[in-house]
């Protein structure tokens, strides 16, 4: 149980005035000679002002009053219903070979038990066979935590959930300072001990592939080296479809002449629109003013691209770039366009994996908003009971003192 207004307990120390009045009551008064009295009858006089043991009853009653209104101005919130609730396990997997290998009696034994398994990645699919299953290539955070939060918008009916995520520990994790995950959860990381990490590349129409040599250089060519490992299929992005709304002319021919130098040097095959197409699902979006976030030519891959003049509202599960000025003027656009290319679509993965405490770290639970309405409302719903209990005691002491005239 917490308090929303704890320093309002501080009341419950006014319950000496009750006592305090008791006492002062029961003080023995001073007989005053009056001719009248003589002329009252015995009922009518004035109690006597004793210790009187049937008056311990209404000091109760008047103590546990203070103490309840203090209770109540404290305005309680509980937390039962997590607690006596047995949490649902629902699993997130990176498909990743090494991954599923590793847990694939755990995976299947939650298939056995009907519990809910889910795919990491830009789109969330439900896994009900680990039999035949596509494998995908690495993981970017921000998809990680996309998934997690369709996950728990998909079970947001579980009030208690237990995540159990699996993944391969890579230092690609750390781009983001922090993953929420909205409840208990369980980590099940995988290091690639080998370093067996292949590389993806991008395949454009004229069969010309785009890839990170052994120099860590961005390399175009007809064949891929055989003395490095690649992934055995191009990534599935055969044009990089580009959004520039751009006002600023300046800013605007400066992009459009990088991108040009992208193209001349590397082959790259850009599609470039300057007003939305809404057949397109765009891979890179320059902006300099606010834009629809619903869109649906925008996905958890497009990049928001823009100038660190600008100051742009950014969702949390964007991907966001940043240039400055000097970009515009210094030739160093293309350049940072390229850097901005190898790392949107993680053409050189990182095989260098994070420490236990850094990966611990990384994760964070976060107290749903769901939960914290729920605890709310039962605290509403106690403080109600609380305060009819309330009126209750207060017509019982008013009742006693009028009859007891005390």
């Amino acid at each position: 149980m917490e308090f929303l207004n704890p320093l309002m307990l501080w009341g419950s120390l006014a319950v000496g005035i009750p006592i305090a009045l008791h006492f002062w009551h029961q003080k023995k008064g001073q007989l005053l000679n009056w001719a009248a009295t003589q002329w009252l009858t015995e009922k009518d006089l004035q109690p006597s002002r004793g210790i009187r043991l049937d008056n311990i009853l209404l000091l109760i009653i008047r103590c546990l009053l203070v103490l309840m209104l203090a209770f109540l101005l404290a305005k309680p919130i509980l937390h039962w219903a997590t607690g006596t609730q047995n949490p649902q396990k629902i699993h997130l997997v990176q498909l990743n070979p090494l991954v599923v290998d590793n847990y694939k009696f755990e995976l299947e034994e939650a298939l056995k038990k009907g519990e809910k398994i889910y795919k990491i990645g830009a789109t969330l699919e439900s896994l009900n066979d680990m039999a035949s299953l596509t494998y995908s290539g690495s993981i970017h955070p921000l998809e990680l935590q996309t998934s997690i939060n369709k996950v728990h918008e998909l079970n947001r009916e579980v009030q208690t959930k237990q995540f159990e995520i699996y993944l391969v520990n890579s230092q690609v994790l750390s781009q983001v300072p922090s993953i929420y995950v909205p409840g208990t959860f369980t980590l099940h990381s995988v290091v690639d001990t080998l370093l067996n990490t292949t590389k993806p590349y991008l395949e454009f129409a004229g069969k010309h592939k785009l890839f990170i040599n052994q120099a860590n250089q961005l390399t175009v060519a007809a064949v891929l080296p055989p003395n490095e490992k690649f992934e055995a299929q191009p990534l599935s992005n055969n044009l990089v479809n580009v959004l520039v709304a751009l006002q600023n002319k300046t800013e605007k021919q400066a992009i459009q002449a990088a991108l040009k130098a992208l193209t001349d040097v590397y082959q790259i095959a850009f599609s470039i629109d300057e007003k939305l197409k809404l057949q397109k699902q765009y891979d890179w979006v320059f902006t300099d003013s606010k834009l629809p976030p619903d869109a649906k030519v925008f996905s958890t891959k497009t990049r928001f691209i823009f100038s660190s003049e600008n100051h742009i509202p950014i969702n949390g599960e964007w991907k966001t770039a940043q240039f400055s000025e000097e970009m515009l003027t210094n030739g160093r656009l293309p350049e940072w366009l390229g850097e901005v290319l190898v790392s949107h679509f993680q053409l050189n993965p990182s095989s260098k994996s994070l420490s236990n405490q850094q990966i611990k770290a990384l994760f964070k639970t976060l107290d749903t908003k769901s939960q914290l309405a729920v605890n709310q409302a039962e605290g509403v719903q106690f403080s109600k009971w609380i305060f009819l209990f309330f009126i209750i005691m207060l017509g019982i002491e008013r009742w006693l003192a009028i009859r007891k005239n005390a």
